[in-house]
C-alpha cells in the first residue's frame, strides 16, 4: 500500500492533503492529483470512501425535494400527535 487517498464516492474527486492538516485540503481531479504530486503511472492508490463539499450540497438539495418538512418540524408534529392521543385516550377513560 502506498498511500490511502479520500475520494468521493459521487464525483471521484480526491481530496490533496499534501503539506496541509488532515482533512484540509482542496478536492482535486485524480489526476490533476497524480500529476501534482508528480506519480509513476505504477503508483497504487487505497481509496477510502467520503463525499466532496460540492457533492453534499447536491445530494442535501435533491434530498430536501422529497421531505415534505424539515426534520424539527417532523418531530415537533410527531410531539402534537403524541398529545393529542394522550388527551383523546383520557377523555376516553373519563367517559367510562
Amino acid at each position: 500500500m502506498d498511500e490511502v487517498v479520500p475520494i468521493c464516492c459521487f464525483c471521484s474527486k480526491v481530496r490533496d492533503d499534501t503539506n496541509m492538516e488532515a482533512g484540509g485540503g482542496p478536492w482535486v481531479e485524480l489526476r490533476t492529483y497524480a500529476v501534482r504530486r508528480q506519480l509513476p503511472l505504477s503508483h497504487r492508490f487505497d481509496f477510502s470512501h467520503g463525499y466532496c463539499p460540492d457533492c453534499v450540497v447536491h445530494f442535501e438539495e435533491r434530498m430536501a425535494a422529497y421531505r415534505p418538512t424539515n426534520v424539527w418540524e417532523s418531530l415537533r408534529e410527531a410531539g402534537r400527535r403524541l398529545f393529542v392521543q394522550t388527551d383523546e385516550r383520557r377523555r376516553n377513560l373519563e367517559q367510562f
